[in-house]
């Protein structure tokens, strides 16, 4: 597809259209395990715990693709990465669908090395987008987080309770555990499909005889700890992607095995918050383009993400389900939207031709974060068998970074 015969406007709700549907389904993929967690612990019968150990490799593998993506970018263009990106996930989740334990580390490092889809998108936005449009722009391509969460917390229920009859088997099939990963898998195959129209538009600025090493990644990320706004904006994106780490990871388990709801129940929960979400991002998005500076709001996300989680840890079985909900919205506008917010000052602050590795130096602090906090979170859970104490002991950081950003950088 020739976009440059378009105006500027369409190329850029093209992007925005084709990184928000990337994004969303990477975000699917990110939860098809923490919903599936508590049926596998069962299959194999082991601890619930386990699913923190997952996410650490997971996470682990992210820290070193986030710090090292930037070459990678310029060499075969952000939008074939974020295309290799989706079929690194949908390979993850046929991997899960074969049911064999041993292999799941495996899925976990794919899914890790996946995470530079939002370095990558973050460099297809700054090449189209207008500065001042920037935040509110950057923040509606992230709407793709709550709108994999909404699509993946009404998908996966849905397809773990889908059967059919087969002719050939003469019997009827149950999609079940394994199904559901695998259909799943084809799923995200599909919209990996869906962006190669616009692949060679996007990918025009790829200089094929880059090469890759590791004296860029050390580059980058002396300039991200260098630059004390970066810096003030590495640390957020370290609290906050704690706090969505463990929201992602443990809060469908948290209402299940805790609390006693139905998949189902739990799922619409995670969905409908999500929602809400979607809705806060955008308008996050317009305050810091119109009114109030990105500091300020991310300052607000930090202290009210605190107290979302902290809410979380007084569950128990006397809070109505309504209640509950709230307490997830409240989670969902503060400590899961804060991404195009903070993107967008990255993408402000970064040299213009570095937008890309940039991002993916401040985002490795967000993949520490998701790597040790379900680590400490399942270490909790394992040794007191409380879903609560990790949501209180999460919260501190956040509350700090908040804190950080409501006063100005420091030299």
């Amino acid at each position: 597809m020739n976009l440059a015969r378009f105006d500027p406007k369409t190329v850029l709700s093209i992007a925005v259209v084709a990184m928000l549907v990337q994004q969303a389904f990477s975000y699917v993929c990110q939860i098809v395990m923490p919903i599936l967690a508590d049926r596998i612990a069962d299959d194999f019968n082991i601890s619930r715990a386990w699913l923190g150990l997952f996410l650490f490799l997971q996470h682990g593998a992210a820290i070193l693709s986030a710090m090292g993506c930037g070459g990678l970018i310029i060499r075969y263009g952000p939008l074939r990465v974020s295309q290799i990106c989706l079929i690194l996930m949908g390979a993850s989740l046929f991997l899960i669908s074969t049911g064999v334990l041993w292999l799941y580390p495996v899925c976990a490092i794919l899914l890790g090395v996946s995470a530079v889809s939002t370095p990558a998108s973050s460099h297809i936005l700054a090449k189209v987008c207008p500065p001042r449009l920037a935040p509110i722009i950057f923040s509606i391509k992230q709407t793709g987080v709550p709108v994999g969460s909404l699509i993946g917390g009404l998908l996966i229920p849905f397809l773990l309770s889908f059967s059919f009859y087969s002719v050939v088997f003469k019997s009827p099939i149950h999609l079940d555990t394994y199904g559901t990963a695998l259909v799943t898998g084809f799923i995200v195959y599909l919209v990996a499909l869906t962006l190669q129209p616009i692949r060679s538009f996007f990918d025009s600025d790829k200089d094929p005889t880059n090469k890759l090493s590791f004296s860029g990644v050390t580059e980058t990320m002396r300039l991200v700890t260098s630059n004390p706004q970066l810096r003030d904006l590495s640390f957020g994106a370290f609290a906050f992607g704690g706090l969505q780490s463990i929201f992602a990871g443990f809060f469908i388990l948290f209402l299940i095995d805790e609390l006693n709801y139905s998949e189902t129940q739990a799922g619409s929960i995670f969905a409908l918050s999500a929602f809400m979400a979607v809705i806060a991002r955008i308008f996050w998005g317009y305050l810091a383009s119109t009114v109030l500076t990105a500091r300020t709001i991310l300052g607000g996300l930090g202290i009210f993400g605190a107290a979302s989680a902290i809410l979380v840890s007084l569950f128990d079985d006397n809070w109505d389900y309504s209640f509950i909900l709230i307490v997830a919205v409240l989670y969902n506008v503060t400590a899961l939207s804060w991404h195009g917010i903070l993107l967008a000052e990255v993408a402000r602050l970064a040299p213009s031709e570095r937008i890309g590795g940039v991002t993916g130096g401040v985002l490795s602090f967000t993949s520490i974060a998701m790597m040790t906090y379900p680590a400490l979170y399942g270490s909790l859970l394992a040794i007191t068998g409380s879903y609560s104490i990790g949501f209180l002991v999460c919260s501190v950081p956040a509350i700090a970074s908040g804190l950080v950003f409501l006063r100005k950088p420091i030299g």
